[in-house]
């Protein structure tokens, strides 16, 4: 069973943010609804809630099911279905009621508060802050994104391009290089797929205590 997290137990940061959860995937290597698979007791979903919650002014969730009502929470479908997690990220900026969003996508538990504080602090001036785990690649499904992106994103979504990292070369962001990862939590970008990678973050979870 899920885990319920009241609304109404969200406390407003120093500036006005909105947690934005993206569950909306198919999940067809796990075989069943993502965010609601449980690890360690809780569900994955409540994980990112978690963090969320005592820096947010808000939290919605981007998911098609109507599985994560019982959470208390806006649910939000994609305006575009099927084109991954740009389709996610627009329509939850459609429906924000703040410029400063943070996105975490469900299946990072490992995710820490202190990791979303560390790219809020450092989104002044930026249309987006997002890490940049060495000089590999941008973990876009932990970021944040303000929502005057919307009207860019809108445009790449109708010419067909729904990759961030491209969107991401042609606004104001900062990258992140977040090159000791322990400061903010071990695994922090250990992404849950597969029940193969749910079995693998139990491991992961029960060696953190």
């Amino acid at each position: 069973m899920a885990t319920v997290v009241s609304f109404s137990n969200i406390k407003p940061g120093k500036m006005q943010v909105t947690g934005i959860i993206l569950a909306g995937g198919k999940s067809s290597r796990m075989g069943t609804e993502k965010g609601l698979q449980q690890l360690a007791g809780k569900s994955l979903i409540s994980y990112a809630i978690e963090a969320l919650t005592g820096i947010c002014s808000e939290i919605i969730i981007s998911a098609s099911s109507g599985k994560y009502a019982e959470l208390g929470l806006k649910v939000v479908a994609d305006e575009f279905p099927d084109i991954g997690p740009m389709g996610g990220i627009f329509s939850c900026l459609k429906q924000s009621s703040t410029e400063n969003n943070l996105v975490l996508s469900c299946d990072l538990p490992f995710v820490s508060e202190k990791l979303l504080s560390y790219l809020l602090e450092n989104s002044t001036g930026f249309q987006a802050a997002i890490p940049w785990e060495g000089a590999q690649h941008y973990e876009p499904l932990c970021g944040f994104y303000r929502s005057s992106l919307l009207n860019k994103m809108n445009s790449y979504i109708l010419k067909g391009n729904y990759k961030l990292p491209d969107l991401f070369e042609e606004i104001s962001i900062n990258k992140l290089n977040i090159n000791n990862f322990d400061i903010f939590g071990e695994n922090l970008f250990f992404n849950i797929n597969s029940k193969h990678d749910l079995a693998t973050a139990e491991i992961l979870m029960s060696n953190r205590k």
